[in-house]
């Protein structure tokens, strides 16, 4: 995958001077940073289909064959704490696996056979606890965010509670700007200087992009070919223009021979300085790009590393964590098939030791 420019930008120094200003030095070092972010952010949207594709081939699929079969222990433990012949010791045990592996199965299925057995081993109930813990993240919530949330748009689901929080922002913002006076306050001279400022790199962005436009319109083209090179160009310069790529379009202007590496050196430095500004701006852009991408995959697949993830080693990871759940599927499978038998159970369960640490209450815990 080719992932850099044919037409590299940079900026040297111009002839008559001994060596390059800051502002060049600058200049290149913001396009050196925008072309390694660049290429990241194209790699990772050529690898993230092939990540999720196999997720969803291979991951998911067993990690459902191991819940299932996780169930069906629990029904196992369930049936054979009712046994005439299992002591108390062995029944604490029992309690100790049940309770939480039904609480974190019930946590992605609200299956009620579970929700039976866990409430049975855990002297509780579920749904209340469940709705308990969502009202006290609920307040915690409300409480940073000065927002009356919706309790049960929180409780339903997630997603409902989402919805109903961008719903309370939007309406906080709404009324926000209805009590704002008609006319609003004239802009101070420091915030004239900065809208002045704005407009001009957008007019250097706008120029740029009109003389790639003059000279790269295809409806002045009659031979086909041609005009066919050119609508591809000119649809590279639209989307450039769109994304204020300003890198973009100095590397479109080079590969069409508009500008060369002479013109370039030349440049004064109040024109570059006014590209790096632009650049600054558009490797901001690009890196909360980069990183709201990486971000949104750790919570998806659980990256528990302090390291941002790569491509690469997600997919090792991933190798690693299918061949572990495949692992996981037939270690449950032995059991399922060994703890048919009573007896079995019972001799596996002396092996079990218990420890006085308990996410629920104060049972036991192994």
């Amino acid at each position: 995958m080719t992932t850099s420019s044919p037409y590299p930008v940079r900026i040297a120094a111009p002839a008559s001077a001994a060596m390059p200003s800051r502002a060049r030095k600058q200049f290149n070092n913001l396009v050196k940073k925008l072309e390694a972010e660049r290429a990241k952010l194209a790699l990772w949207r050529e690898e993230l289909p092939k990540i999720h594709a196999l997720a969803d081939r291979e991951y998911r699929p067993l990690a459902e064959q191991f819940d299932a079969r996780r169930k069906q222990l629990l029904v196992i433990y369930d049936q054979a704490y009712k046994h005439k012949t299992m002591g108390k010791k062995d029944k604490e045990k029992l309690q100790a696996l049940i309770c939480p592996a039904a609480w974190e199965l019930m946590q992605a299925d609200d299956d009620e056979l579970i929700k039976a057995i866990y409430n049975k081993h855990s002297g509780g109930d579920y749904d209340q606890e469940l709705n308990e813990e969502k009202e006290r993240m609920l307040k915690m919530v409300g409480s940073l965010t000065g927002l009356d949330l919706d309790v049960e748009a929180f409780i339903h689901s997630p997603e409902a509670f989402f919805a109903s929080l961008g719903e309370k922002f939007a309406e906080r913002e709404h009324n926000a700007r209805q009590a704002e006076p008609a006319k609003p306050p004239k802009p101070s001279k420091r915030e004239e200087k900065h809208q002045a400022e704005q407009d001009k790199l957008k007019q250097s962005v706008r120029d740029i992009f009109r003389k790639l436009a003059s000279a790269l319109h295809p409806d002045r083209e009659t031979d086909p070919a041609e005009r066919e090179r050119k609508t591809g160009l000119m649809q590279r310069a639209n989307r450039a223009y769109a994304a204020n790529d300003l890198l973009g379009l100095l590397e479109l202007q080079l590969e069409v021979e508009q500008i060369d590496q002479t013109g370039l050196d030349n440049l004064g430095d109040e024109r570059i300085k006014q590209y790096n500004r632009i650049l600054s701006g558009q490797l901001d852009d690009i890196s909360g790009e980069l990183f709201d991408m990486e971000m949104s995959l750790a919570r998806d697949i659980g990256w528990d590393s302090n390291r941002r993830p790569v491509p690469k080693t997600v997919l090792k990871v991933l190798h690693t964590d299918i061949a572990a759940m495949r692992a996981q599927v037939a270690q449950a499978d032995a059991e399922i098939a060994e703890f048919a038998d009573l007896g079995a159970l019972k001799r596996w369960l002396k092996t079990v030791r218990l420890v006085r640490e308990s996410p629920f209450d104060d049972g036991p815990w192994f």
